[in-house]
């Protein structure tokens, strides 16, 4: 069998393994083993790899002998939903993601002739680092969680994944919002994609009752959300007029009574994101601007205190019993029309006896050209290359098969196991989903936090501070000051 056909038989074959993982029980996750990392070769030219239509991967028309490629990924013991799932999986166990990432990798090391392996640590950034500087060359690519790896890049431990070859980090199964949005003195150290699903679980969205919709006759968010209509002011009518004393008791509570609208701790900076606004942007000469003291931002903050701070909504930061879990609980009893949840809490909602929808946040007014989705950093998995690799054409390679490949396998079997597996079966939701991937947000100064500004909006929530011009101005000098520094340590990395 030719090479060529011995590609497309492994492709069809993808295809079929992924026909039949997408029938089979989606449920727990697997563990994963450690193996030991791989050597150099010698660069190829490079061969496309043949698709029907669509975009395609360019790799070097050479195999790599066997050699292995070791991931650092992450272990979370105290929330297994944010354990690193996406890289290896030892064997088809019948489970939609975990047989949807064997499949993918079956196809890449057969196409290449490699392993791929992992390493799983609970203290996957301390390990990473301490593996950079002892320079072991341990592992090939590290995958600490964002808001962890970037410090590793201010360190210079990281290198610069533009310059990787066969990284083609302008095809689409690529985050072009991160490849923008993270880059540093034209850098970019981090990165997602298709490769990885956190990205997907740790996106800020809001889950709305579709019965009390209908009941109380409201207008379908869907619409308003395609229409552009979706604003924070909608949101604030829609669910203002919701929130009654259902029991009649005189008091409001988490269990007993019905809520518009329950906003969580990281609502409000969520809602910021959302209408638009950004800690930092780069300028055209792609210098990072401070955005946080800007008249807009004002009145954002002022909006979004209309809605989260008022009496009628379920806040989850007062002394009522308004934690996650009694939120869902009260959801999941038809209490509540909208919660504002990231992605993967779609999990704490599965005993919904209703049908219930996704929505990405709200624009900040009609005139506002496309909706924003904040991620949730610190849980989600960079893609990063220690500077200690010394084969980066094997790991470019590899990755950029890796991430090609989950466009066929992983991230439709995501997308099968968020909307058929997890109780989401309306094709609307499929489409809001298609919205709110394409419109994530990624921003330096939420990810750094410097002087608190990524924190500020949050911390004033919980402290149910709404001075917000006054915050600013109390640690603006130290914002600009810590983000100064590190933006000289990223200059005085050898290029």
């Amino acid at each position: 069998m030719t090479r060529r056909k011995r590609i497309i038989s492994l492709i069809l074959a993808s295809m079929m393994l992924l026909s039949a993982a997408s029938c089979s029980e989606s449920g727990a996750n697997e563990e994963t083993t450690a193996q030991t990392a791989g050597e150099n070769t010698e660069a190829a030219a490079p061969e496309t790899i043949p698709e029907e239509t669509g975009p395609v991967a360019e790799l070097p028309d050479k195999t790599y002998d066997g050699e292995e490629v070791m991931f650092l990924t992450s272990l979370n013991l105290g929330y297994d939903w944010y354990t690193s799932y996406e890289i290896y999986a030892e064997e088809m166990n019948g489970q939609l993601i975990n047989d949807s990432v064997f499949q993918r990798n079956t196809v890449v090391e057969d196409l290449l002739d490699i392993k791929i392996a992992e390493t799983k640590e609970s203290g996957c950034h301390t390990i990473a680092k301490n593996s950079i500087s002892a320079g072991d060359k341990q592992f090939d690519v590290v995958m600490p969680y964002m808001n962890s790896t970037i410090t590793l890049a201010v360190e210079g431990a990281l290198l610069d994944l533009k310059q990787i070859p066969y990284l083609d980090l302008e095809k689409p199964w690529w985050d072009g919002r991160a490849n923008q949005d993270l880059v540093i003195n034209d850098r970019l150290y981090i990165t997602t994609g298709d490769i990885s699903i956190l990205d997907n679980e740790c996106t800020m969205v809001m889950f709305f009752n579709k019965d009390m919709i209908a009941q109380n006759s409201l207008e379908s968010p869907y619409e308003l959300v395609r229409e552009k209509r979706w604003t924070i002011d909608k949101v604030a009518e829609m669910s203002r007029n919701l929130t009654r004393d259902k029991n009649g008791d005189g008091n409001m509570t988490t269990a007993d009574d019905q809520w518009g609208i329950s906003i969580a701790h990281n609502a409000p900076i969520s809602f910021y994101f959302g209408a638009g606004e950004r800690v930092v942007k780069a300028d055209e000469n792609g210098e990072l601007q401070l955005m946080m003291g800007s008249n807009r931002a004002f009145d954002v903050f002022d909006k979004i205190a209309s809605l989260c701070y008022s009496t009628d909504v379920l806040s989850m930061h007062t002394t009522d019993t308004a934690n996650f879990d009694d939120v869902s609980a009260s959801f999941n009893l038809g209490n509540i029309l909208f919660v504002t949840f990231a992605l993967v809490d779609i999990n704490s909602l599965r005993e919904a006896e209703f049908e219930f929808g996704i929505l990405p946040y709200p624009l900040y007014d009609e005139n506002q050209e496309e909706y924003n989705n904040l991620i949730s950093t610190g849980l989600v998995s960079a893609t990063s290359i220690p500077n200690t690799c010394d084969n980066t054409e094997l790991v470019g390679v590899t990755l950029e098969a890796m991430a090609y490949e989950s466009t066929k396998t992983l991230t439709p079997a995501y997308y099968d196991n968020a909307l058929k597996t997890r109780y989401v079966r309306d094709e609307e939701s499929r489409d809001m989903l298609d919205i709110i991937f394409a419109t994530r947000v990624y921003d330096l100064g939420f990810i750094y936090d410097w002087g608190g500004a990524g924190s500020m909006i949050t911390n004033m929530f919980s402290a149910n501070q709404t001075g917000y011009a006054s915050q600013w101005q109390r640690i603006e000098k130290l914002v600009v000051k810590t983000m100064d520094k590190s933006l000289q340590k990223f200059a005085e990395i050898p290029q």
